[in-house]
């Protein structure tokens, strides 16, 4: 196939006679009003080397990039339940047994040309494990963060077998319907599972990398779906964000994501549009239970004094979206019934006097607490995310908030490592943070007793066994019926405070796709049949 050299970082400084000699890409009105636009391009922030694996790299915007080249045995819909993709149909488990069968699609060849087979399966979860560094025992010596993209994967699968060359066994260590997400993750030929570049069976391949300049793709002649219409996609890198969105604004590229607050300058353009994506970032207001906050109505103080559409509004500039529970709205499993105390600080009031703090004349509450006078303050702890600082706004606004119901908040920001600490230690009384949820919702982790990671101490018998019941709920009615009691619990319970996911923007000339939500990590997602 014919190789394409481009030197540049910036379109607009080649020779205008190269880029047509070369039928590729036209900078910014490449993106036509006709669907005959056969090139795109992209700005994306990205490590100067990489390597361009599905598997390890873990940049975001070179994630979206991959994920046009790379298929799983499991595709998630706009509503994020699990379709067939690679595995044109499985069989839950029965009885006790814990034992998935998938079928592969027949008539799926791998960019390199070979057929998919079980064995290719195999390998790959093979290799996900060994870059995890998980020993006989499952476990690993190495750091969450180093242990792969699908690292995770630990959680829900205990070992795989190929039937035979078109059926693989996958015996879960959690048997539950929501196993199908995690069987997303992208299947590499045997042969080519630890090559810095592997082939993969999606609707576009990588055609060329130019470390520190770009990433070339071109429609595969050999995927198994209609062939794509957009024949060419060159993601552009550049050094950060601020360089991608100076490469859009003048033109140089056609395309690109950013969760900047910068992004809201967009809105309304007549130049470009702005397409919100989700991402799994849900920003929480955590609450320490072993101590004052161990009381409920104290909690529901707290959230009643706390207005999310206006931390939305004016910290966020409309860049996130309100939540009550652990489940992203817009899903198939989110329940809008299931709401925590709306804004209302008259009752958030009303709670705390009618438990006894009393509003003294300096604007503070205090009571007798074991015959000792105690004040209602709290220390609140946030940290921020490099070179932004929008949480330590949203900390602070959160800390006005609870002043003007009387609640005191000694206000600090520190270090991420510093804030974990102090979870871990439990030494805080509040902590706005984010969680950053994985493919497959469960939120287990941070509400069953005794998990090192439900920092608050929740401790609810009946929560840890609504869990429970969900992750043996194989079919997909039984499992939402089990999230859905999940979540009236956790709003029952008050545990903390769920109160936004994080948005970001998509930059583009025109709209792009028919799919009705955008998600990170496939921000291209239908691009391959506009």
């Amino acid at each position: 196939m014919q190789k394409h050299t481009m030197r540049s970082k910036r379109p607009p400084a080649r020779c205008l006679a190269a880029l047509l000699a070369l039928a590729a890409l036209l900078p910014g009105p490449a993106l036509a009003a006709s669907h005959g636009l056969t090139s795109l391009t992209v700005g994306i922030v990205a490590e100067e080397r990489m390597v361009l694996s599905p598997l390890t790299v873990r940049e975001r915007d070179p994630l979206n990039i991959l994920a046009l080249c790379y298929e799983g045995l499991v595709s998630l819909n706009d509503d994020e339940y699990p379709e067939p993709c690679l595995a044109e149909s499985w069989d839950a488990p029965q009885g006790n047994s814990d034992r998935w069968i998938f079928h592969l699609r027949p008539g799926v060849t791998f960019h390199n040309g070979k057929p998919l087979t079980a064995n290719d399966v195999c390998a790959t979860l093979d290799y996900i494990f060994q870059l995890g560094g998980y020993d006989a025992d499952r476990k690993s010596e190495l750091p969450v963060e180093e242990r792969g993209v699908w690292g995770n994967l630990i959680a829900y699968v205990s070992s795989w077998q190929a039937i035979d060359e078109a059926t693989v066994q996958i015996t879960a260590t959690r048997r539950y319907f929501g196993l199908l997400n995690a069987m997303t993750f992208p299947i590499l030929p045997a042969e080519e599972v630890a090559n810095a570049m592997p082939a993969g069976t999606g609707p576009y391949r990588i055609e060329e990398y130019e470390p520190g300049e770009r990433i070339w793709l071109s429609a595969s002649s050999t995927w198994w779906k209609p062939a794509p219409a957009v024949a060419n996609i060159v993601a552009y890198i550049y050094r950060d964000l601020d360089d991608v969105l100076n490469a859009f604004d003048l033109g140089q590229v056609d395309m690109a994501a950013t969760r900047s607050m910068s992004a809201t300058r967009y809105s309304g353009s007549m130049r470009s549009f702005s397409m919100n994506y989700r991402t799994r970032q849900l920003e929480v207001l955590l609450m320490q239970h072993t101590g004052l906050l161990a009381q409920e109505y104290l909690r529901r103080a707290i959230m009643c004094a706390i207005d999310r559409s206006r931390l939305v509004r004016q910290v966020y500039q409309d860049m996130a979206t309100p939540v009550n529970t652990p489940i992203a709205p817009g899903t198939w499993l989110y329940d809008e019934s299931a709401t925590q105390e709306e804004y209302d600080p008259a009752q958030a009031r009303a709670l705390l006097e009618q438990n006894g703090w009393l509003l003294g004349s300096d604007g503070k509450r205090s009571k007798s607490v074991d015959g000792v006078p105690t004040e209602l303050s709290l220390r609140l702890f946030t940290y921020e995310e490099p070179g932004n600082s929008v949480r330590r706004s949203a900390a602070a606004t959160i800390q006005e908030m609870l002043g003007e119901v009387g609640i005191t908040c000694r206000l600090s920001s520190l270090s991420y490592s510093d804030t974990k600490l102090r979870l871990e230690k439990g030494g805080f009384d509040l902590v706005l943070g984010a969680i950053n949820l994985d493919v497959v919702p469960d939120p287990g982790f941070m509400l069953m007793s005794g998990y090192a990671t439900n920092y608050c101490r929740y401790n609810s018998e009946n929560m840890t066994k609504l869990i429970k019941s969900m992750r043996i709920a194989v079919s997909d009615e039984a499992y939402r019926a089990a999230m859905r009691e999940v979540q009236h619990q956790f709003v029952m319970d008050a545990p903390f405070m769920c109160l936004y996911f994080r948005n970001g923007a998509l930059l583009t000339r025109q709209t792009f796709t028919d799919a009705r939500s955008l998600r990170e990590m496939e921000l291209l997602r239908g691009i391959e049949v506009w």
